[in-house]
């Protein structure tokens, strides 16, 4: 009895374990579920939801079934009184920072971040979900603090040099 135990459980073991792309939105879907959050499905390849007020929404296909994606975009008149200079430094430091995340300027001007991950036979759907939705809040907190002090910093800059230009007079 033993023996037949350990032949099936090193049988199972050998099977290489196998992705299910017709799976993976409804694990999702039921993770955020779980959460508390309200998805709502509304293509077959996106699930829409709102994340502290943000939409966010994770992407796939079936057709390229090893690739997750979960973005969230605003729109360029959220931050129509900020120079676009700032705008991409900011991303540039939150694309830094950040590391699995990305943040830019996409061609209507509006601002994205998404978090993108692999998705490889035997990887845990749900908690792999929850975790970019972390990383996802937690990239676009980090925007917003950074985005300020940029702005600040500039100002800081801006205000010494013309303090520096009134004085006369100093040694060479």
């Amino acid at each position: 009895m033993c023996m037949a135990l350990l032949k099936k459980s090193r049988a199972a073991a050998d099977k290489p374990l196998e992705l299910e792309p017709e799976k993976v939105l409804p694990e999702i879907f039921e993770a955020l579920a779980a959460e508390g959050y309200r998805p709502t499905r509304d293509t077959d390849i996106r699930i829409v939801y709102k994340n502290e007020g943000t939409y966010f929404c994770f992407y796939y296909r079936t057709e390229d079934p090893e690739f997750l994606m979960l973005r969230a975009t605003f729109e360029r008149s959220v931050y129509e009184d900020v120079h676009e200079a700032f705008i991409y430094k900011a991303c540039a430091a939150t694309d830094f920072d950040q590391k699995v995340s990305k943040a830019y300027v996409d061609d209507e001007g509006d601002l994205v971040f998404s978090v993108e991950s692999f998705l490889l036979p035997g990887t845990p759907v749900a908690p792999l979900a929850l975790r970019l939705n972390d990383a996802l809040a937690a990239t676009i907190a980090f925007f917003h603090r950074k985005l300020p002090e940029l702005v600040k910093e500039y100002e800081r800059e801006e205000e010494l040099e013309e303090e520096l230009s009134h004085v006369t007079g100093l040694p060479n």
